[in-house]
């Protein structure tokens, strides 16, 4: 099977791979989380991309976009061009895990950073026509009592950039959306764009992870259609040991019949029912 892949001359910043080249630039990525929480973020340390988390053995681990932390908080950030099930249990569980590799052992939970998940959406994930989706503990019985418990998570609409108030936030969802860019910030992402895609160790490194997926797929299909192999091997067996099971004990039915034995004695030696034994 042949795979194709995104030529690299028509990548945009919401695609995988070019938003962490430009996200490892360190102004970009702070003036992005400043745009998109409204928050004064410190001295960043080097954006992780492509993170992984699987603190057990056994646990299902965490593949992150873009993970960053100041001396306060921890972010992740995902770009998510398609809306995948269970979105907020996912948010619920990148958070945790966040959690886990967050505090070393032995540190109280006070230590815990500030965290905030984020997801920058080509579509409404709640469909209710917001820019922005800010999520926080609460009480249900007071709505004005949260449990201030440092986490949040937090949903971008990009295509609702023009109900956006902030006019540095509505540029920068504009160009996730339109790749169109109306402010500085966004024409500077705009040109380290352009100049990756003109670079070519970007380049090199794009067209080897698209072999080295294309292998690991192809493995997987190979290794698929093996194992799918033998289990019809195997189920072809058992069937057919249970086949020539079933026509053993329809012959030994038959000569005990024709021995005149009853039926309930045939029943007991063959396991045939007694309306198998009568259509022999």
């Amino acid at each position: 099977m042949e795979y194709t892949h995104k030529p690299v001359e028509e990548l945009t910043f919401t695609d995988d791979f070019m938003f962490g080249t430009v996200m490892k630039n360190k102004v970009i990525c702070k003036g992005v989380l400043e745009r998109l929480l409204h928050i004064k973020v410190g001295k960043i340390e080097y954006p992780s991309l492509q993170k992984t988390i699987a603190p057990f053995y056994e646990s299902k681990g965490i593949r992150l976009d873009v993970y960053v932390s100041d001396p306060e908080r921890i972010f992740d950030i995902e770009i998510q061009t398609s809306l995948p099930p269970s979105l907020p249990k996912r948010t619920r569980y990148y958070q945790s895990l966040m959690d886990v590799d967050n505090l070393l052992r032995g540190q109280s939970y006070a230590e815990l950073k500030e965290s905030y998940v984020i997801f920058i959406c080509t579509q409404d994930p709640f469909n209710k026509g917001l820019p922005v989706y800010t999520f926080r503990n609460v009480c249900s019985e007071d709505g004005t009592l949260f449990l201030n418990d440092k986490s949040y998570k937090v949903f971008y609409n990009v295509g609702a950039y023009g109900k956006e108030d902030e006019p540095e936030l509505s540029a920068l969802l504009q160009y996730l959306c339109e790749r169109r860019a109306t402010s500085g910030f966004t024409q500077h992402i705009d040109e380290l764009v352009e100049k990756a895609k003109r670079n070519e160790k970007f380049r090199s490194w794009y067209m080897s992870l698209n072999i080295r997926e294309d292998d690991l797929r192809m493995a997987g299909e190979k290794i698929g259609f093996e194992r799918g192999v033998a289990a019809g091997i195997r189920r072809g067996r058992r069937d057919g040991i249970a086949a020539g099971s079933y026509q053993k004990a329809r012959e030994t039915a038959k000569i005990l019949s024709d021995m005149q034995m009853s039926l309930e004695v045939i029943t007991k030696a063959t396991g045939l029912s007694e309306a198998e034994i009568k259509k022999l």
